[in-house]
């Protein structure tokens, strides 16, 4: 298969793929732990490898407003790492983060903004650091930028084509004292020919 072709999503064996996402969250877990003097834990209940034009309906954001904090990858790798959280639930996490009983309210500007920006750095940091430890490549990601998207906007200016694969990684985020999960998505979008390097060098072919 040529460097540019497409891949069949049905044959990539994702397991090494997964034990990325694994390594990355417990690092991410305790940074954000750091970050909010509590015990954090992050599972990945959901790994799923689709098609760029398919991730809304896959990831169940058809019917509302979503938070994307989304970041180009550079180096050896490139493409697209986006940190996606339903509105109601972006508020929640933003108002515990800046100490709050209630959900962040108003605008998504100033100390909203940046508290879910600073989590989004952390997260997909940790992916991207993990993911160029096991594959032995320079990964960079650029400064994020942040918008509250309807579900076709979602992948909005980030740079894909028609049939690109998409990782989508379901993040279930709990932190201690609250009784319900905080669920969000991280979506790794790598350019073709850099899914193929990706899949080399964790030999996965």
């Amino acid at each position: 298969m040529s460097p540019g072709a497409q891949l069949d999503p049905a044959g990539i064996e994702i397991d090494a793929l997964r034990e990325v996402a694994n390594i990355a969250s417990g690092h991410a877990a305790t940074a954000l732990g750091q970050l909010t003097d509590r015990k954090v834990w992050i599972s990945i209940p959901e790994f799923t490898l689709t098609r760029a034009e398919e991730v809304p309906q896959v990831l169940g954001y058809a019917d509302r407003k979503v938070v994307v904090i989304a970041m180009q990858v550079l180096g050896d790798v490139t493409g697209s790492l986006v940190f996606l959280m339903p509105e109601e639930r972006a508020r929640r996490l933003a108002g515990l983060l800046l100490g709050q009983t209630e959900p962040a309210q108003g605008e998504f500007e100033g100390l909203i903004k940046s508290s879910l920006m600073e989590t989004a750095n952390i997260i997909c940091g940790a992916y991207a650091g993990a993911l160029a430890s096991l594959t032995n490549r320079m990964i960079m990601l650029s400064v994020p930028t942040f918008g509250v998207e309807p579900p076709d906007e979602i992948l909005a200016g980030q740079d894909i084509t028609k049939g690109q694969l998409g990782l989508c990684i379901e993040s279930s985020l709990s932190l201690s004292g609250e009784t319900v999960p905080f669920g969000g998505h991280i979506l790794l979008l790598p350019h073709p020919a850099a899914l193929r390097l990706i899949l080399d060098a964790l030999k996965v072919f």
